[in-house]
């Protein structure tokens, strides 16, 4: 496989991942307690789905048709993983799990091909990663690692 076609079947799938933190992310929210973690798990959600419209349009600027990608499907892999684990995690653990798998499919995507853009997304991405394992410590909840 080439190193452009390797670039767009990542963009492809940071596409579906970034759409479903998005929801996780408004789960997150729905079920948070103080209105400060609220704004800032929305806020996490609005800045999945403005990368999400970002990568969609590197992806055009690639000559890619957008239309023809399948992102109204459900990440049949996750649901796999999560039909196997069935854990009592909240919604913020898997924030945390999809931004760690996208955290790894950015890095693979700018070691192809660097774009500041999605060096942008990396670093907010590592940012919010940080920012939830805190969230969770603050809760009495430790990561695995």
């Amino acid at each position: 496989m080439s190193d452009s076609t390797r670039y767009i079947v990542l963009l492809e799938k940071i596409l579906s991942f970034l759409k479903n933190a998005k929801l996780e992310y408004l789960k997150a929210s729905d079920e948070g307690n103080h209105a400060q973690d609220k704004r800032y798990l929305n806020l996490q959600s609005t800045f999945r789905n403005r990368f999400f419209q970002d990568i969609v349009q590197l992806l055009r600027s690639l000559n890619v048709v957008v239309n023809n990608l399948d992102t109204n499907r459900l990440n049949f892999e996750q649901i796999v993983v999560s039909s196997l684990k069935k854990t009592n995690h909240s919604h913020l653990h898997k924030c945390i799990e999809y931004d760690t798998k996208l955290l790894a499919l950015y890095n693979e995507a700018l070691s192809i091909k660097l774009s500041p853009e999605l060096e942008n997304h990396r670093d907010r991405i590592i940012e919010s990663i940080s920012e939830n394992t805190y969230f969770l410590e603050k809760e009495g909840i430790f990561l695995e690692s």
